[in-house]
């Protein structure tokens, strides 16, 4: 059946003002990774893209140097990240300024612990929370990825090669789906995908099976300066 690239982006503008879009990292590790694909002869039969702007920058620059010719990337926006931005104002409506959440970050003794606690009580509240203050509550999102697994099952054959460019927070529901794990565990699971990262998971007569988690090895020795996580 077929088998699934899980592809994360690369690094975004994490406390730029527009967030959704590549750092300069993030366009060297969509670089890489398409260099690392190609000399590896693994070329997709489709590709599909999410509706955001760093998914679509990642498959452009990963194509482009994977020299793919003819190809058509399929944009879908079931493969979307969840709103961040929104489940940070959700959790503290301070944070709807994103030049705040940066001075909390900034000047707290340890900025690294503290988004870290940030983003947890944000994620908390949000997976508790089954109400319309949210662009999309949890169970919305869960549904909406599950559906993107059911539309792969319905529109590919056991031969296809498939690339898809998203988001940790994607790959996460997809696995938290495949292999039943808990909210905190799927979190967990999300905190460690590294940015262009590549989890496999192939569609057979049971249901998805995953077969690789988080593969950076493209990011070893001379560019292991390229591994990030934001």
């Amino acid at each position: 059946m077929a088998t699934v690239f899980l592809i994360r982006h690369g690094q975004a503008s994490f406390g730029m003002k527009n967030y959704d879009e590549l750092s300069p990292i993030g366009f060297q590790q969509a670089s890489k990774l398409g260099h690392f694909l190609k000399s590896n002869e693994i070329y997709p039969t489709k590709i599909i893209q999410g509706d955001m702007v760093r998914h679509k920058q990642t498959a452009d620059f990963c194509i482009k140097n994977l020299e793919l010719e003819n190809h058509i990337i399929e944009t879908d926006p079931y493969w979307n990240e969840f709103d961040h931005r929104d489940i940070l104002t959700q959790y503290d409506e301070k944070y709807l300024d994103m030049d705040v959440l940066k001075m909390d970050v900034m000047s707290s003794q340890n900025p690294k612990v503290k988004i870290q606690e940030i983003l947890t009580g944000a994620i908390k509240k949000w997976t508790e929370t089954d109400s319309g203050i949210y662009n999309e509550t949890w169970i919305q999102f869960c549904t909406r990825i599950n559906e993107g697994l059911n539309k792969l099952t319905e529109n590919s054959n056991k031969e296809d090669i498939i690339f898809i460019f998203t988001s940790g927070g994607a790959i996460s529901i997809a696995l938290m789906e495949i292999l039943g794990l808990n909210v905190q565990h799927t979190f967990d699971l999300q905190l460690s995908i590294a940015n262009a990262s590549i989890t496999q998971i192939k569609n057979t007569s049971k249901g998805w099976k995953l077969i690789s988690f988080n593969n950076h090895s493209h990011f070893l020795g001379g560019d292991k300066h390229l591994l990030t996580y934001k």
